[in-house]
């Protein structure tokens, strides 16, 4: 005679190692990974009701068919079940063989400050759902982080890190899908005008406390090399006699173990290192260089990780980094846009006032006209040192666009 089926307290059959306690809640047990595991809940199917003061959550049955799925695809459920985020952020990253250690001393810094200690970091990686990404990133733009840096630790240290967990078959979906909606509030870095570009370099050449840094901003521009690139050179990257810029390194200034130390990488991609042509005035402008550092006794004996001999130096002896040359830049915008309105009141005008302008802004002012001057998509890639042809070309359908406007307005007259 068959066994008596087990049943629950409203007389429904349960399966094979399902079972409701005296209390009225039910459990399935089941083996993953060599361990037995439990799983619980107050309701048997969904249509149940979750009985009163009791916390709503995923019915027995729903619970059994999600197992089934993870046992089924190989997903270590186990394993997931105790690793936190912060265990799996330190896996991530040992697996991360070729990133540069400038990039990783800088995530390790930044995990420790916003995520070792916060509740994100310390939950298990199968407990992470939607809302606690959604609402890690909210705390760091109400505590007045932009949208680039939520979308920075998006990119490049949440998504990576639970995509290798979706990888390893430890989480069935990455939670951070669809988390940046809503954080697109960059300020868009525009290439200077010609105009702009000719007022700015007007007003350095002019200025006396000012013109010392006409050469490396012509520089800059004419090369559109990165700023680490530039600060990163040395004499000796320098061939006066073939005109030509080797750019195998990058001056690099960061937080290494909580104190800020320039040290010098390898550039920013394996493109990054190139051997870039100079133009009349790029090289005018390194011959005026010389002439500046002779005057002011900026001898360039400082040494770093066995380069010397920098050729942009500060009045410390010491080179320029990307920070105290934003630093500038920003100061003599500043400058040349309170004297212009001082001018213009007086004239009674309106003032021809410059934008902010930084080291990157330099660069893409340099891209900019490179392409306007028709050069080979292909050769401006290389000069840039862009990996991906697409950042290039979007250069060119900038360019493109303020090609079709001047088109268009000789059309003015004809219709």
């Amino acid at each position: 005679m068959a066994g008596k089926k087990r049943t629950d307290n409203k007389g429904r059959i349960l399966r094979d190692n399902e079972h409701q306690r005296k209390d009225g809640k039910y459990e399935y047990k089941y083996f993953a990974g060599g361990q037995r595991k439990t799983v619980y809940s107050w309701r048997l199917v969904p249509s149940d009701r979750t009985p009163k003061g009791k916390r709503d959550d995923l019915s027995l049955r729903e619970k059994e068919k999600a197992i089934e799925k993870d046992l089924a695809d190989g997903i270590d459920a186990v394993r997931a079940s105790r690793m936190t985020l912060n265990e799996l952020f330190r896996m991530y990253m040992e697996h991360k063989t070729k990133l540069k250690e400038k990039s990783r001393s800088k995530y390790y810094e930044l995990w420790h400050l916003h995520l070792e200690g916060n509740r994100l970091g310390k939950m298990v990686i199968c407990d992470i759902k939607k809302a606690n990404i959604q609402k890690f990133y909210a705390g760091l733009s109400q505590s007045g982080h932009s949208d680039g840096t939520v979308r920075m630790f998006h990119n490049n240290l949440l998504r990576p890190s639970l995509e290798f967990a979706v990888d390893n078959d430890l989480i069935r979906k990455n939670p951070t899908k669809g988390c940046l909606e809503g954080y697109e509030g960059t300020r868009k870095r525009e290439a200077l005008t010609r105009r702009e570009q000719q007022v700015f370099l007007d007003y350095v050449g002019s200025s006396p406390g000012m013109k010392i840094h006409l050469p490396m901003i012509q520089i800059m521009i004419g090369t559109a090399c990165r700023v680490g690139e530039i600060c990163g050179l040395t004499w000796a990257d320098v061939d006066m006699k073939g005109r030509t810029i080797s750019i195998t390194h990058q001056m690099n200034y960061d937080r290494i173990n909580g104190q800020m130390k320039y040290f010098v990488s390898t550039p920013k991609t394996e493109s990054g290192v190139r051997k870039i042509p100079m133009t009349d005035q790029v090289y005018r402008a390194f011959v005026e260089q010389k002439k500046l550092n002779m005057m002011l006794g900026r001898c360039g004996d400082y040494e770093l990780d066995g380069y010397r001999n920098f050729i942009f130096l500060n009045s410390n002896q010491r080179p320029y980094n990307y920070k105290s040359f934003n630093y500038i830049l920003y100061g003599i915008v500043r400058n040349y846009n309170r004297e212009e309105q001082e001018r213009a009141k007086r004239e009674k005008r309106e003032p021809v006032l410059l934008p902010v302008i930084s080291n990157h802004i330099l660069r893409h002012t340099g891209c900019t006209r490179m392409a306007e001057a028709g050069m080979d998509v292909k050769a401006l890639q290389t000069i840039m040192g862009h990996s991906d042809p697409a950042v290039t070309m979007k250069v060119y359908n900038h360019v493109d666009q303020e090609r079709l406007k001047k088109e268009i307005r000789k059309m003015e007259n004809v219709i």
